[in-house]
């Protein structure tokens, strides 16, 4: 079995963008509840054909997850970089060695909130490989 840490560190990193969403959604729902001075609903009155109607709304409706700030997440890494032969008649590869200090080669992962999640990894800002992820679900989060 092949031990995937970068894909791990994406999917943890993913996790994060996603429970600061969520975090986001709900200090936000907290705000307007205080603003409001209401409880879980809002009282909206609206005229549809000359009759004044009234409407409860929820006020978690005014929050539009595709409208939170945390939107976007950028991790970047200094590392070395070593070619690694291909096995079994694979095309060689290369190795990421993250290090401490200043190295020669930099590793930027980012990512972008949406359904799917979507990212880009760069080496030297250059494109290594696009991706998407299906966002975690607030119990992974």
């Amino acid at each position: 079995m092949a031990d995937h840490p970068l894909d791990d560190l994406i999917h943890t990193l993913a996790r994060a963008l996603a429970d600061s969403r969520h975090r986001c959604a709900h200090a936000h729902l907290q705000r307007l509840q205080a603003r409001l001075g209401a409880g879980q609903t809002l009282v909206v009155r609206s005229l549809v054909d000359g009759q004044w109607l009234q409407h409860d709304v929820p006020l978690a409706a005014l929050i539009v997850p595709r409208g939170i700030l945390a939107t976007t997440l950028e991790v970047q890494l200094d590392c070395e970089v070593e070619e690694v032969a291909g096995a079994d008649g694979l095309p060689a590869r290369i190795a990421l060695h993250p290090c401490t200090g200043e190295a020669e080669h930099r590793l930027t992962i980012c990512l972008h909130g949406g359904t799917p999640l979507h990212g880009e990894l760069l080496l030297d800002g250059q494109s290594l490989r696009r991706f998407s992820l299906d966002p975690p679900s607030t119990a992974e989060a």
